[in-house]
C-alpha cells in the first residue's frame, strides 16, 4: 500500500474532503473513483472508505467518500492520510521509484554484493538510503552521481562511490 495523500479539510455542504496530493499529479486520483482506500492516522486509527466522486479545480483536489454527507462527517478525518492499494498507486516515469520498494535490495558493485537496503528517509529536498553492511550502517545519497542502475527483476541498486561505505 502507499500514502497518496491527506485529508485537509471539508469542502462545501455535501460531504467533499480536500485532499493535499502527495503523488506526482492529480490526474491519477481519477482511477480512485468507485475503489476502497484506507484513510490511516498516526494514532492507529483507520477506516476503510470508498471514493464515489473526485473533483479537480484549478489546483485543488476534493474526494467524496460512501457515506460521509456533511461537512461534520468530514471534519473527524482531518488528518487522515489516504492509502491505496499498489495498483491504485501514481505510475512512475521512467527512472522514478517508490522508495519503499527498494529495501531489502542488494548494494551491488562490480556484481558482487555489498550491503541491504534497509530503509530510507527524506530530509529538505534529499533522500538517503539507509544500507546495512555487515552490522555497520551508512547513509547513500539517492543521487545518480552515487547510485548507478537499479535492476527491479535482480532486486539490485549499482554503488558508484565505494568510499561511502567506509
Amino acid at each position: 500500500m502507499f500514502i497518496k495523500g491527506v485529508i485537509l479539510s471539508s469542502y462545501g455542504v455535501n460531504g467533499y474532503a480536500k485532499v493535499k496530493s502527495i503523488s506526482n499529479n492529480f490526474c491519477d486520483f481519477i482511477n480512485l473513483k468507485n475503489n476502497k482506500v484506507l484513510l490511516k492516522k498516526s494514532n492507529n486509527s483507520s477506516v476503510e472508505a470508498k471514493v464515489v466522486d473526485v473533483n479537480i479545480k484549478g489546483n485543488s483536489l476534493f474526494l467524496k467518500f460512501e457515506e460521509i454527507d456533511t461537512p461534520e462527517a468530514v471534519r473527524s478525518l482531518i488528518g487522515f492520510e489516504l492509502w491505496v492499494d499498489d495498483l491504485l498507486a501514481s505510475s512512475l516515469k521512467e527512472g522514478e521509484y517508490y522508495l519503499g520498494k527498494l529495501i531489502g535490495y542488494a548494494i551491488v558493485n562490480n556484481n558482487k554484493k555489498l550491503g541491504e537496503v534497509v530503509a530510507f528517509f527524506e530530509y529538505l529536498n534529499s533522500v538517503f538510503l539507509e544500507v546495512r553492511v555487515g552490522i555497520k550502517f551508512f547513509f547513500i545519497p539517492f543521487l545518480s552521481i552515487y547510485i548507478g542502475d537499479i535492476n527491479a527483476q535482480e532486486k539490485t541498486i549499482e554503488l558508484k562511490v565505494l568510499d561511502l561505505l567506509k
